[in-house]
């Protein structure tokens, strides 16, 4: 059985211990600082006699501390007396957004009765997913300006080891109990009251500041995006270099970015409806020139193009003539093909059967080809063309 230390000292960095087992890369101590994967947050990382850790999981009463390097077993033996270094960074950053956490369910409970269903701390942020699907952003920002006026009141963080299901219930639990016995109790007096087995900062002014992110719906519940302490700060820092950026990009303060931001939007979308019609212009003037061909498969390349220029370009062949088309660029080195629904020309079989030296792909009406060079892309377009000449020869023939 292990101690979990890491309840009772949550401060503490180091520490000694004694092995008890050693199994493929998996060390089994007396006692240890290292909190296992629990209740949503991932397991503490560090070092015991300078091998670094990649997982400690909870197995039975024992702690178990995974290596990462499954030879560094060789270096451990039961009775061995170790050193133990915790991550500290990792373990408060841990402990401020967990505990931000505790804070803003016990609002969000207190204040609109809402229930948090699930909570997980990654590496970039916290979640949990609250029992309703209507979060306001009135709401959010009172449950932001309670929990912050939480931090700023620097509440005690309280914790409780019961020893049965009774005894603990008689505490002002936030959620029901999933344990009968040894149970740990995190209270924040006025705000929250749960059991978490994980450790957490011993006053509510540690966690620094408390922000929510982001929400959205996720299955019946909405999920609640949050970050903490550190992670907050080095969040505000980032959007502040981004609104400092675009700022001088758009010749504004922090105040009037955003309009001017919407109005460069609105020309924005003016400049892009009159490139539109202009490509459309030109694509029909493209798709004229093209069906002037006398040939079972139209053909040709269209210098300057994009992919979508090509596509529209077909288009409006599409509307002038039935017969396939093989068209390129070579500035996209691009290939497209198309025919006519019900035609014997099926691109995608073409592009499958002769674009070796090509990426792509498409079903039976379209299909396109990317190349490497322009000499394949116009081998490909040739024999592209002449196949397709080959199967409607074929398709006559058999009708004749």
């Amino acid at each position: 059985m292990t101690e979990k230390i890491y309840q009772k000292e949550r401060y503490l960095k180091k520490m000694t211990a004694k092995v008890t087992d050693v199994s493929s890369a998996d060390i089994i101590l007396d006692r240890t600082i290292f909190a296992s994967d629990a209740g949503g947050q991932p397991c503490d990382l560090g070092t015991i006699n300078g091998c670094r850790i990649k997982s400690v999981t909870e197995r039975g009463n024992d702690i178990v501390h995974t290596l990462e390097r499954a030879e560094d077993e060789a270096d451990f033996k039961p009775g061995d007396t170790v050193e133990l270094k915790i991550d500290w960074a990792r373990r408060f950053d841990h402990m401020q957004n967990h505990l931000g956490e505790h804070i803003l369910s016990g609002i969000f409970k207190s204040e609109y009765g809402l229930d948090n269903h699930g909570f997980h701390l990654g590496d970039e942020d916290g979640t949990f997913d609250l029992d309703t699907l209507e979060l306001s952003d009135e709401m959010i920002d009172r449950a932001e300006d309670l929990a912050n006026q939480a931090v700023y009141d620097a509440l005690p963080v309280e914790v409780t080891f019961v020893k049965s299901r009774e005894e603990a219930e008689k505490l002002p639990l936030r959620k029901q109990l999933t344990v009968d016995s040894d149970i740990l109790v995190v209270t924040v007096p006025g705000v929250d009251c749960v059991a978490c087995c994980c450790p957490h900062v011993a006053n509510t002014s540690e966690i620094g500041i408390i922000k929510i992110t982001g929400h959205e719906k996720y299955k019946q519940l909405t999920r609640v995006h949050f970050k903490c302490g550190r992670r907050a700060l080095l969040d505000y820092r980032q959007k502040h270099k981004d609104v400092a950026v675009l700022s001088e990009r758009y010749s504004a303060d922090e105040f009037t970015l955003l309009s001017k931001v919407e109005k460069a939007e609105k020309k924005n979308d003016k400049i892009r409806k009159e490139y539109n019609e202009f490509k459309t212009g030109i694509a029909e003037a493209n798709a004229r020139r093209l069906s002037e061909q006398d040939a079972p498969v139209i053909t040709g390349e269209i210098g300057g193009a994009d992919m979508d220029l090509l596509r529209i370009t077909a288009k409006k062949l599409s509307e002038i003539t039935d017969a396939p088309v093989v068209i390129s660029s070579p500035e996209a080195m691009s290939v497209l093909l198309t025919s006519a629904k019900g035609s014997p020309v099926k691109c995608g079989m073409i592009v499958r059967s002769l674009a070796a030296e090509g990426r792509g792909g498409g079903g039976d009406t379209q299909a396109q080809v990317v190349f490497n060079d322009t000499e394949h892309m116009r081998e490909f377009a040739e024999k592209a063309a002449a196949e397709a000449a080959e199967v409607l020869k074929n398709e006559q023939d058999i009708t004749n």
